[in-house]
């Protein structure tokens, strides 16, 4: 519940009781009333609460010395509740609640005491009843508060959720015996980077203990990549390092805890690319995995033509299968060792590989190891090259005797 919502709550729903309070008691405890607000507080031994219309004029209540912004209708000692009078009582009251912001009724220290019918139907209108040892470690207000807060619980879906628990949980139970299972259609080691995102997000900011071979400056082009979709050049890493207190020349040593901000370098692109993001550089069994170039089908006076990814990770690293399909392989002077996995419809290629785990025409489950990052044919240094492409029988390129024509990688994991 939002925090406004509920002090206007608060505000229009604020009759409550004490019991067993004396008046020297109360100056310490009534909330002292902000700006315009007032508050009342009722001895209900009196006849004001049975005139009818009897508070009219709110300003010809006394004020309650004790305590800023509190008036008070005082005790009668002699009177008695005349018991056909109840609709008189519960009209002033509910007449008093348009006009003060609190209204605290003293009850007698005993909740047995007396055998008053209006007494009783006044309690029960109360939101809450509070006595002394409620209010040793909480101030009156929280307590309302949480009152109002525990009455709306059963209006929320959380509250249902709870109730109704037990019915998943037997729901969840049933459902493999009758679902029919799919084994060449399950993930068998495709890293899940579920546990990292709640690492890497921690507190709003990074968490990483440096390990052998890694680098600041391969720790900066990941976070700026992760959190931000954006090749990072070499500027970016300066500037993020600096807003960390750290630089190039930094030298932690491994096993370093290191604690870097978010980076907040600005893409309004971020959203729409930060799935396929994550995808691509998760498909290798490399945690600080960046993408160091993006596809680019056209040449232009600042960018070369490139007509896929590049993901960067340590060589050696694992390339995992992104889905279940059957491999082709292929090598040449510029692409080096390559694999594709393909499917259907489509297939993806990875190009530059140090070893590769699979020949042409074996079948390939989602997730297992299919190559290893290295630097072959043209590159200046370890990587994976990853092209998407469309199976086409008169596709303009082949791998493995494989037609197909590629497409940019983004789009082809939106279309997938």
């Amino acid at each position: 519940m939002k925090k406004a919502t509920l002090e206007i709550i608060l505000d229009r729903a604020c009759f409550f009781g004490l019991r067993g309070f004396e008046r020297s008691d109360l100056a310490q405890i009534l909330p002292e009333m902000q700006g315009d607000k007032k508050g009342l507080l009722i001895e209900p031994l009196n006849n004001a609460l049975f005139e009818q219309n009897a508070f009219g004029n709110i300003n010809a209540i006394p004020h309650f010395s004790e305590k800023t912004g509190w008036q008070i209708i005082s005790n009668d000692q002699h009177f008695e509740y005349p018991e056909k009078k109840i609709v008189n009582c519960y009209a002033n009251i509910s007449a008093l609640k348009r006009k003060f912001a609190r209204i605290a009724v003293l009850l007698p220290q005993d909740k047995n005491e007396g055998t008053s019918k209006i007494l009783t139907g006044i309690e029960n209108s109360c939101l809450a009843v509070f006595s002394k040892n409620d209010l040793q470690e909480a101030k009156i207000d929280d307590l309302l508060k949480l009152k109002i807060a525990q009455i709306n619980i059963p209006k929320t879906p959380l509250f249902l959720a709870a109730k109704y628990a037990w019915l998943f949980t037997i729901l969840l139970c049933v459902l493999p015996f009758l679902i029919a299972s799919q084994p060449d259609e399950q993930v068998s080691n495709l890293r899940s980077i579920a546990s990292e995102v709640q690492k890497y997000s921690e507190k709003g900011d990074i968490v990483h203990v440096l390990k052998e071979g890694e680098s600041l400056t391969q720790i900066a082009r990941f976070a700026i990549g992760k959190y931000n979709s954006l090749v990072s050049t070499e500027a970016m890493v300066k500037e993020y390092l600096k807003e960390n207190e750290l630089s190039l020349d930094s030298k932690p040593k491994v096993g370093d805890t290191l604690r870097l901000k978010l980076p907040t370098f600005n893409n309004p692109h971020h959203k729409t690319m930060q799935g396929a993001w994550n995808f691509f550089t998760g498909l290798l069994n490399d945690s600080l995995a960046y993408i160091t170039e993006l596809y680019n089908p056209q040449q232009t006076a600042t960018a070369r033509r490139h007509d896929g990814i590049d993901v960067a990770g340590r060589k050696g690293t694992r390339i995992l299968a992104p889905f279940s399909g059957t491999a082709w392989t292929m090598e040449d002077e510029r692409g080096g060792l390559m694999i594709a996995i393909a499917r259907e419809n489509d297939l993806l290629v990875f190009m530059h590989c140090e070893q590769r785990f699979y020949l042409n025409g074996q079948a390939v489950m989602e997730g297992d190891p299919i190559a290893s990052v290295g630097s072959s044919g043209h590159t200046t240094g370890p990587h994976v090259h990853v092209t998407a492409g469309k199976i086409a029988k008169n596709g303009e390129r082949n791998i493995g005797g494989l037609r197909y024509n590629a497409l940019n990688p983004f789009v082809w994991f939106k279309e997938m």
